[in-house]
């Protein structure tokens, strides 16, 4: 039984992501931190130092304010005096007033005591200066000064002695924070190394399957039809893939079954192959058939509506009486076959329609063989020839263009000729149309029609043979061209009625 689905490969390589950045992110705190309180420590070695150090400077400039002032009872002086006396008072409350037994301890202590000793000294000096008694801040500055000498001797070799303590301790938290930089280092490679390893484990895991399912899909596409694909039951994707790739070889084998026995049975199928060749030769046929632009009935309707308005009911009775025959024809064929009589009524609606829409500037003239009116023929031929008479020859002349349709016999055949008085068709453009070439290209489609290409392949199609219409460009201008439509129930030879020259 396939294991149960458990984690999609982008969850697992998720997972692995997150918890070696926790890993990673954990030794970098912790190495921060370390290093942060390392370098406190050291930084607060000679701390003890500087407090010394500004100890005694802030009492050297307080004993010089005090002579300054003794000497010259300046006020600024005096003024100077108690702003350093202020600061070393602060300072002092700083030192260690306790009894114990560290050497320094105690002679902090000893500062203390001496610091107040000297202050006082040094209050009754200014008083006695007030009063200008001079014996008296005589004797005053003197006890003062020699305490302050004490006092100096006292706090550099306070500061001496704690410098000493301190560079051995510094040396030692220097040595310390080498090893903790080291060691911090080791750890976060170590850690590196590990998600790597496990990173390389887990996509090996990954890879491993679809490498097996590779292969063989190699042997198969070798042709090894027998091979199956592994089981993988890594429940994520790949077993998903492995087990779609294992049903799509089953179903490869047993298409392959089939095809050898549907091919077995191919033989008795030509004659329904056959017949199946036909019906898509008609529906082609009923295809081509149904291309008409519905332009052309909407251009004629709004002729019919103008010529109402116009000219009063009656012609415009006429006009929409040929219309409606018009596309009446062709609806009901369809799905049939015409006459070359119904063909040649559908011209007559069609020519009738373009004159009123272009006030009669067509001249319209037919000669018929009555006798081919019942020839069977496809619908909608003649009126394609005669919209690209119009619409490519006549209708880009200046002048009154004029259109004579013929139909007489000419052997097996009956002949259709329809001759314009246009431009003229070129050459080339007509041997393309013969060709089939032009159904590819603008230049082959009327944009208002089926077309020529449209009209040989339906007569080919419905006759059964290559040669059915011919094309050619007039010496005396304008374009003609020639259906053959073969009939059997006519007359042999060559039996013409006066064609239009």
């Amino acid at each position: 039984m396939r294991a149960k689905r458990e984690a999609s490969i982008r969850t697992k390589l998720t997972e692995v992501f997150v918890i070696v950045s926790f890993f990673v992110f954990v030794v970098n705190i912790y190495i921060f931190y370390s290093q942060n309180k390392a370098i406190r420590q050291i930084d607060s070695v000679y701390s003890h130092n500087i407090q010394l150090n500004e100890l005694s400077g802030t009492l050297e400039q307080m004993q010089d304010a005090l002579y300054q002032y003794l000497n010259t009872k300046s006020s600024d002086k005096l003024e100077s005096y108690y702003t350093y006396e202020q600061d070393y008072r602060d300072m002092i409350r700083q030192l260690n007033t306790q009894i114990v037994s560290e050497p320094d301890k105690l002679m902090e202590k000893n500062i203390y005591y001496m610091s107040e000793a000297y202050l006082e000294e040094t209050e009754r000096a200014i008083e006695a200066k007030r009063g200008r008694n001079v014996s008296r801040y005589n004797e005053g500055y003197g006890k003062a000064n020699q305490i302050y000498g004490y006092l100096q001797s006292c706090i550099n070799s306070t500061n001496a002695t704690v410098f000493l303590n301190n560079s051995h301790n510094y040396s030692l938290l220097r040595t310390k924070l080498d090893y903790l930089i080291w060691f911090s280092l080791a750890l976060l490679l170590g850690v590196m190394l590990v998600a790597v390893g496990w990173i390389v484990m887990m996509t090996g895991n990954i890879i491993k399957p679809f490498k097996e399912l590779a292969d063989a899909a190699n042997e198969i596409a070798k042709g090894n039809m027998e091979v199956d694909f592994p089981d993988v039951e890594t429940g994520d994707e790949i077993s998903t893939v492995s087990g779609a790739c294992n049903k799509m070889i089953e179903s490869i084998r047993v298409y392959i079954r089939e095809t050898k026995e549907n091919y077995e049975r191919e033989n008795k199928l030509v004659e329904k192959e056959l017949i199946m060749k036909n019906d898509l030769k008609e529906a082609q046929l009923k295809y081509l058939q149904a291309q008409i632009n519905p332009h052309f009935l909407f251009n004629s309707l709004n002729a019919g509506a103008q010529l109402a308005m116009m000219e009063g009911a009656e012609r415009a009775c006429i006009f929409i009486e040929n219309m409606a025959d018009f596309f009446r024809y062709n609806v009901r064929n369809t799905d049939q076959d015409a006459t070359l009589g119904e063909e040649l009524r559908l011209v007559d609606n069609y020519i009738y329609i373009l004159n009123v829409r272009f006030a009669g500037d067509i001249h319209y003239e037919k000669r018929v063989d009555e006798r081919l009116l019942h020839t069977p023929m496809p619908s909608m031929i003649i009126q394609s020839i005669i919209e690209n008479a119009v619409n490519h020859g006549i209708r880009e002349m200046e002048g009154a263009g004029s259109i004579c349709l013929s139909v007489y016999r000419e052997g097996d055949f009956a002949c259709i000729q329809v001759a314009d008085n246009g431009k003229g068709i070129d050459s080339q453009v007509a041997e393309k149309i013969l060709r089939g070439e032009s159904a590819h290209s603008e230049s082959g489609r009327d944009s208002a029609g089926i077309g020529m290409d449209n009209v040989i392949n339906r007569l080919r199609r419905y006759y059964d043979m290559e040669h059915v219409i011919d094309i050619r460009r007039l010496e005396e201008g304008g374009t003609e061209v020639r259906l053959y439509l073969h009939s059997h129930n006519s007359l042999r030879g060559k039996d013409c009625v006066n064609h239009c020259l």
